[in-house]
């Protein structure tokens, strides 16, 4: 056997995780610019776990024992973050779909979260994202044997100790995590299914920035990265446990000894541990359901643009200017900016708006003869009654239809109202602009004193209108 010789999986190993984290780059960016903290956790540690693939294998590509770097800080700096990473992929999960969740709890549905729903919700994802990986980081020298191993290609291996204490602080904390995620994807499912017929609507509603088509995508990668994580952590566990029997008493005099600086090189025969591809499918995942959006793929042809690969793909435009011209509507992205989460909610809420305005008009067919009553009356004003037009008239239609629209909602309806009510413009613009409190108040021209008079007569015996400013 040629110890020398470079092994077919030291060399694509690097390629495809090096081609994993270039892919994924522009979702970390997206999710970034979008605050979605868990799904931002979870790319972060795909790219830090390929990185890792990419370092070591260039290091340790060989079975030359002889020739190894022994890894002295590089490697005691990886093994504390691959601790951390066995319950940061779980916790990320775990926090996607209780995020998830979230958004569909109609019975909890809120348009501005309170304060104490905020930093609720900021606790669980520091917790499980970040407090929960700088513990098991922490805890890390309790059940580690010695500071790592080294094995070809895979290079930086942690090195457990054949105890219930490694059974307690490391390995059935990954599962636990799991399951913790599987219950609330089991939730979203659930609640997918109980709302299907209003899923969009709801989605709108929410004070995320969640579209249909970016909640389903998130789902399904979370859901896809659990059903294959899930079963391998219960294997790793079994694996784990039966490679460590017997236990024996735990005894940190006895690990942190004089041999716990030795350091194992091991040789595997151009064979890579089975997790190591595991970063790099979750790189292409998250391509998959993410990569093939708007904005991804804006930002991968520039990228392209950049390095030159217009000349041999001509469809790859140059970039755009995005501060001097405007993006036309489309192009715009209304999902991965503020503002873009803004003028979705101002959509949905107009055409709700719309929709309650259509519903009125089609209910009430009075609206038409009133407007027609109206400009009518309008044009029979004298030289002296212009005034009040430009006074009162001036006010938009629309805040007429919105308030005649809430009294609607409110209970009472204004085409209930007695014949003579709402006649003139002044009587419309008067009603809309004042509170009840002050009806006391209103204009006092004696040839509308009939009109002013007949209102607060009706108002008075209508003890549910409210005229709402």
């Amino acid at each position: 056997m040629d110890i020398n010789r470079r092994h077919p999986q030291a060399v694509v190993l690097p390629i495809l995780a090096f081609f994993s984290i270039a892919l994924a780059i522009p979702p970390l960016i997206l999710h970034g610019k979008n605050r979605n903290f868990p799904a931002t956790s979870l790319i972060f540690w795909s790219i830090l776990l390929n990185l890792f693939n990419i370092v070591n294998a260039l290091i340790w590509p060989t079975d030359d024992v002889t020739s190894w770097w022994d890894g002295s800080g590089l490697c005691d700096i990886e093994v504390k973050f691959m601790a951390a990473s066995y319950v940061g992929i779980p916790g990320s999960l775990a926090c996607i779909f209780r995020s998830l969740a979230i958004v569909l709890d109609t019975d909890r549905a809120t348009i501005v979260p309170s304060k104490g729903q905020r930093w609720r919700n900021q606790f669980m994802e520091i917790l499980f994202c970040i407090a929960v990986p700088v513990i098991a980081m922490i805890t890390h020298i309790i059940w580690q044997k010695s500071r790592y191993l080294l094995f070809a290609i895979s290079g930086c291996v942690n090195n457990f100790d054949e105890s219930w204490v490694s059974l307690v602080f490391a390995w059935i904390w990954p599962p636990i995590i799991c399951l913790i995620a599987a219950f609330y994807c089991c939730l979203v499912l659930i609640r997918v299914h109980k709302y299907r017929s209003d899923f969009a609507n709801i989605l709108r509603a929410s004070s995320s920035n969640l579209s249909k088509s970016r909640f389903l995508r998130l789902f399904f990668l979370a859901l896809s990265m659990l059903i294959c994580i899930l079963p391998l952590q219960g294997y790793v566990v079994y694996n784990d446990i039966i490679l460590s029997l017997p236990w024996h008493n735990y005894s940190w005099s006895r690990i942190h000894n004089g041999k716990w600086n030795t350091i194992e090189m091991i040789p595997i025969d151009g064979t890579v541990f089975f997790d190591r591809w595991t970063p790099v499918a979750s790189g292409f995942m998250i391509f998959i359901f993410f990569g093939f959006g708007r904005d991804a793929t804006r930002m991968y042809r520039t990228v392209f643009w950049y390095l030159g690969l217009s000349y041999c793909f001509p469809s790859i435009q140059p970039p755009t200017d995005t501060h001097n011209t405007a993006p036309s509507p489309a192009h715009a992205s209304a999902a991965t900016t503020l503002i873009g989460s803004i003028s979705s909610h101002a959509k949905s809420l107009f055409s709700r708006q719309k929709e309650s305005i259509a519903t009125f008009v089609s209910t009430h067919g009075t609206y038409n003869d009133l407007e027609k009553d109206t400009s009518s009356r309008l044009s029979r004003h004298s030289d002296g009654r212009s005034t009040k037009k430009s006074r009162w008239g001036s006010l938009p239609w629309s805040l007429f239809n919105r308030r005649q629209t809430r009294q609607d909602i409110d209970g009472t309806l204004l085409t209930d109202l007695p014949g003579g009510t709402l006649q003139t413009v002044s009587t419309n613009a008067w009603a809309s602009q004042r509170d009840s409190r002050d009806l006391s108040s209103g204009p006092t021209s004696p040839e509308h004193n009939k009109d002013f008079i007949h209102v607060r007569q009706v108002i008075s015996q209508q003890s549910e209108v409210r005229v709402q400013v």
